[in-house]
């Protein structure tokens, strides 16, 4: 047997044989140490099979997180929910006072009509006058209404209109509201009736 047929572990007459890993001289000699060598040489360890457990754990994992995505948004959900309601059922009660409140003022106008008729006049039907637009003033009071502030205030077009202008010698007066011929009322940002009056106005040459 050849060298090379020791070397690659094939027989001369074309068998297999054991493979020699031994490594050899020119000579055709082993070189002393070289099987040792071969055999200390580690084998690739094999990778380890992954652990379907693994697997398992990631997908409850997944699935925990989207369950926690879904109660956090369903939590939203329900805030805004309650908060539209919420709005709506402050608009919904602001509107019925402000009906309520629109009709009183009525009944306080025609009151106030009467005592100013009345003049300095007493009296007992009077005297029952002033106690009813006292009572019914309370009442629009308790409803949340609010009367405007406009007398002697610059004149605001967005709480009140001005039925004519007065001539007026004071530069201060100019644009300003000198007189209030029915009073205006809000309640909260809405506005239930602007006033109505009389604005002054500087004559100019």
């Amino acid at each position: 047997m050849s060298d090379e047929q020791r070397a690659n572990g094939t027989a001369a007459d074309g068998g297999v044989k054991v493979n020699d890993r031994r490594r050899f001289t020119p000579d055709g000699d082993p070189i002393p140490g070289a099987d040792a060598e071969a055999a200390a040489t580690p084998a690739e360890a094999p990778a380890p099979a992954p652990d379907p457990r693994d697997a398992t754990i990631a997908q409850q994992q997944a699935r925990i997180d989207e369950l926690m995505r879904a109660l956090a948004a369903t939590v939203e959900e329900g805030k805004a929910a309650r908060g539209r309601m919420e709005r709506e059922k402050t608009r919904v009660l602001e509107a019925e006072r402000a009906q309520i409140a629109q009709v009183l003022l009525e009944a306080v106008d025609h009151l106030e009509l009467a005592l100013g008729a009345a003049g300095d006049a007493g009296g007992p039907l009077v005297d029952g006058v002033r106690l009813t637009l006292s009572s019914l003033a309370k009442k629009v009071s308790d409803l949340g209404a609010e009367r405007l502030a406009v007398l002697g205030h610059p004149f605001d077009p967005r709480l009140a209109e001005a039925i004519d202008l007065v001539a007026v010698s004071d530069a201060a007066q100019d644009d300003v509201v000198v007189q209030e011929l029915r009073a205006g009322y809000r309640i909260g940002d809405r506005i239930l009736r602007p006033a109505r009056v009389r604005v002054g106005r500087v004559a100019r040459s």
